[in-house]
């Protein structure tokens, strides 16, 4: 954008207007805060003249808001700025007026110019009492350069083949080769809907000596031309530049360009090691991984707690120390490494997508496990649901996608050299490569192949409807980001009279008659052989949403209710037998007296022995056994009615023999872990795990 003339720049006077409380107001059509020039005039942003050279009064002043075939005031057209009176009289010879919308007294100064913006104050000044005389172009045959060919903007035809041509070459300077395409089409319709006014428009090619002025850019070239007098407009995608303002006048713009960072295709850079590892991870958020080991890790803490009961107290005399003395002090290695097996077996069953039955464990621990079993199913069957989805998807880690991101990597960018007071002046830190070939974009793309450069900045009208660049794209994998280096207004350059007739009709032909560039480009559709669009924020579709707790909302509530009722039962059950009472969380939900693999006998025990009751002799792998003879409810053991003893007998072969015996005057210790041979009285202390001397073997009969 122009900012005005070297020694009379264009100004910020959004302060001294926003100052004028008392004219406050808002602007109508924006709802941004405003000053009305006069008391009861129109409402203008407080950005209003400030800054840049624009044509303020189109967009603000209603006297530019006709309607039907009223002509707009020449005024309209003509850009101006705020400018310092003091530097412009000093540094410039540029002609500045002071605003007669503030009075004097008002202590608002305000000063305008419109040579530094290389137009002209005659029609502002010029009219009398508030009239304007309409502008009429007089039947008038428009002399017009295109300065190159763009598909399907504006392109000729091979005279003999007929073939669309996409470089230029003898035909363009041919004027009998007629140009087809979208602006040619464009303005075609406005010169009917003037009816008459514009009487008929003619093109031209772009002289070869403009060429060698402007090396850099054929579209500067052909304004060249208008400055010199050889044409009176240019049609095609100009650019409104500061270089070309001194140059020519413009119409109003037709359209605004956006200048885009091209990338390499992002996900198509080889990952790293690390990157694949960590895709297995993706399915579940951190949060939802953490809460997962700890639901584990409680799991098993619980197990092993819902196992160990306290020694019920007994009013028989007993043999046992324990009973005697204080009650059984844990050896700490012994839970620890009871709590990790049962982690670990957590841990297994969560993999394993299941949970192992226990048919001998109490209420309390099916509790736990219920709801650790339906936390399993919806946790597994989640991640399974996702985990293909995330091992297969491209990721974005160590793909550019952003202008910051791609200077902050210290990459070159490939730009045209029309950009270079733009580009430097919006990213001092960036590193740029101006095409030299004066090929527009196609010399920008050309930087790229040849390796002066990492990413673009390419211009989106240009561009994004010429299927020969599009196709160059997808051959070297290049998309478009949504990372924007600026928005540049792209109108005709046209002869300073011509100016304001060109831009009524093409606003009438807006207003009245729905013509828009895109509607003509809309003909013309064409599609690449790829897509070349990309968007960061659509990348990560729904398929690649991990899991988060919220999701898991509710077997997480489930497991915490069947974990509460467990802890809550178990506290029961010991509560029950420290009082000596039987205890419902206590029953095992088994009716068989002979169960395989018994849970907590020991395992030199389980491997073929026999275990004696009274009259008769069963043989039992569970601790889970009954002795016919005695029903009451007392039970010294869990599953063990009456009073039976373990004694050791000694065999000829020098093997030892453990038997159950009936005595109403011996009590069974609480566990069968809790057992110590003692020879020397044949009796047994609860005083942990058992344990032998080394070296004697134990038989069973």
């Amino acid at each position: 954008m122009v900012a005005g003339k070297e020694g009379c720049p264009c100004t910020n006077e959004a302060a001294a207007l926003s100052s004028l409380t008392e004219r406050s107001c808002e602007v109508a059509s924006t709802g941004e805060p405003g000053v009305l020039f006069k008391m009861g005039g129109y409402c203008v942003p407080i950005s209003y003249g400030s800054s840049k050279c624009l044509l303020h009064d189109l967009h603000n002043d209603p006297a530019c808001f006709v309607d039907g075939d009223d002509i707009i005031p020449p005024y309209c057209f003509r850009a101006f700025c705020y400018v310092d009176a003091d530097v412009c009289a000093r540094e410039s010879n540029e002609r500045v007026y002071r605003s007669d919308y503030f009075n004097i007294d008002s202590g608002v100064d305000v000063f305008y110019s419109y040579s530094t913006c290389n137009s002209t104050s005659d029609d502002w000044l010029g009219p009398v009492d508030g009239k304007v005389e309409p502008v009429n172009l007089g039947q008038i045959t428009i002399k017009a350069n295109i300065p190159r060919y763009v598909l399907p903007m504006m392109y000729k035809r091979d005279p003999t083949s007929n073939e669309i041509l996409t470089v230029t070459g003898s035909e363009y300077y041919n004027n009998n080769v007629l140009y087809e395409g979208v602006y040619p089409d464009f303005v075609e319709n406005i010169m009917k809907i003037s009816k008459g006014d514009i009487k008929n428009i003619t093109y031209t090619h772009r002289s070869k000596v403009s060429s060698d002025l402007h090396p850099e850019s054929s579209y500067t070239a052909a304004v060249q031309d208008i400055q010199d007098g050889l044409v009176d407009m240019g049609v095609g995608s100009f650019w409104i530049t500061s270089e070309r303002l001194l140059m020519s006048a413009f119409t109003i713009p037709i359209v605004y360009d956006r200048v885009y960072l091209v990338v390499p295709k992002p996900g198509l850079n080889d990952e790293s090691f690390l990157q694949h590892v960590s895709k297995v991870l993706q399915p579940f958020e951190t949060q939802l991984w953490g809460l997962v080991i700890g639901i584990i890790i409680i799991t098993g803490l619980l197990s092993v707690w819902f196992s160990d009961l306290p020694k019920r107290p007994t009013g028989r005399r007993s043999n046992f120390r324990q009973q005697k003395t204080e009650p059984l002090r844990r050896r700490k290695s012994a839970y620890a490494r009871l709590a990790i097996d049962s982690i670990l077996e957590k841990g297994m069953f969560f993999c394993s997508a299941g949970v192992e039955q226990d048919v001998g464990a109490n209420l309390s621990k099916k509790l736990l496990m219920f709801g650790f079993g339906f936390f399993i199913l919806i946790a597994v069957s989640s991640y399974v649901a996702n985990l293909a989805a995330f091992l297969t998807r491209k990721t974005l880690e160590g793909s550019v996608t952003s202008i910051d991101g791609a200077i902050a990597r210290g990459w070159k960018i490939c730009a045209h050299p029309i950009f270079v007071k733009d580009l430097e002046l919006a990213w001092p830190n960036g590193k740029f490569v101006f095409s030299e070939a004066g090929t527009e974009f196609y010399g920008v793309l050309d930087d790229y192949i040849d390796g002066k450069c990492k990413a673009l900045a390419i211009g989106w009208e240009d561009t994004s409807m010429d299927r020969s660049f599009l196709d160059r794209l997808c051959e070297n994998e290049l998309v478009y980001t949504d990372s924007m280096f600026h928005e540049t207004p792209i109108a005709f350059p046209i002869r300073q009279g011509l100016a304001a007739g060109f831009s009524h009709w093409m606003l009438q032909a807006k207003r009245n008659h729905n013509l828009v560039l895109q509607a003509v480009k809309d003909e013309f559709a064409t599609e690449s052989a790829c897509n070349v669009h990309f968007s960061a924020e659509n990348i990560e579709t729904s398929d690649y949403d991990p899991i988060d707790v919220e999701h898991m909302a509710l077997p997480i509530i489930l497991f915490i209710v069947c974990s509460s009722l467990a802890i809550i039962g178990h506290l029961c059950e010991r509560r029950d037998m420290k009082r000596g009472r039987s205890s419902l969380f206590a029953v095992h939900s088994q009716l068989q007296l002979v169960v395989d693999e018994p849970s907590h006998i020991p395992r030199a025990l389980r491997m073929g022995g026999r275990i004696s009751f009274g009259k008769g002799r069963r043989s039992t792998t569970d601790s889970s056994f009954r002795s016919k003879e005695d029903d009451d409810d007392d039970e010294m053991y869990p599953g063990i009615h009456g009073t039976q003893t373990l004694v050791m007998e000694e065999q000829n072969s020098g093997s030892s023999n453990f038997i159950y015996k009936k005595d109403d005057d011996v009590e069974m210790p609480p566990s069968i872990h809790d057992l110590e041979v003692e020879e020397e009285d044949d009796s047994f202390h609860s005083i942990g795990r058992p344990h032998f001397q080394t070296g004697r073997s134990i038989g069973f009969f």
